[in-house]
């Protein structure tokens, strides 16, 4: 397309600089009238990003053609995985994209979770992150039996905000997958609230 005989900015491999929430480009000057979305961007490849970025981008294109300032949309959190078998899965942006230092991790091993036994699925490995200073959960990375459904469940819970504590009152059935997740969990407010009388201990003793 020539887009480097353009005043848009390009990143290292010649895609336009740009706002996830409103897709709108940038050049020299700041904000440009140019709008990126789907597979031209390339910032989240899949089928429904590419949807929400092309209603942002149509719905910005045409406000600004108005004289109307340009909107954030509704950007989802990220979720992804992989059908393999076991499945891979990913709830928010995993391990590598939160603040070392800052998270706790809580785990569980499929290999005797009661309803992946039944099934003879019993492979895999669940961890899920909380923030130590709110008890927020932050994703999750799985290889698990039914990933795609997990993965969706915490994904759900994740752009919700909720807390650790608080997908803990959510309902769980049994005997299902989703009791791994539980235990996950389980283990992961064990550890948020250990730290969280670790802080109140040593600011008693502060004072």
């Amino acid at each position: 397309m020539g887009l480097a005989n353009t005043t848009l900015k390009l990143d290292t491999k010649g895609v336009p600089l740009f706002d996830p929430l409103t897709t709108r480009t940038v050049n020299a000057d700041g904000a440009s009238p140019v709008f990126i979305a789907g597979d031209t961007s390339n910032f989240i490849p899949l089928l429904h990003e590419a949807a929400d970025e092309g209603r942002i981008a149509g719905g910005n294109a045409a406000r600004l053609a108005l004289g109307k300032p340009v909107n954030p949309g509704l950007r989802r959190a990220p979720i992804g995985m992989v059908f393999t078998d076991p499945q891979i899965g990913i709830g928010g942006g995993g391990f590598d994209s939160i603040r070392p230092g800052s998270f706790a991790t809580g785990q569980v091993s499929f290999e005797e979770q009661g309803r992946s036994r039944i099934l003879l699925r019993n492979k895999g490995l669940l961890n899920v992150y909380g923030d130590l200073a709110t008890g927020r959960f932050l994703g999750a990375e799985m290889v698990a039996p039914g990933a795609e459904h997990l993965a969706h469940l915490l994904a759900w819970a994740l752009q919700a905000g909720m807390t650790v504590a608080r997908m803990l009152e959510m309902p769980f059935y049994h005997p299902v997958i989703e009791e791994g997740l539980r235990t996950a969990l389980h283990d992961l407010d064990t550890k948020l609230s250990a730290r969280l009388r670790a802080g109140r201990a040593a600011g008693g003793k502060a004072a």
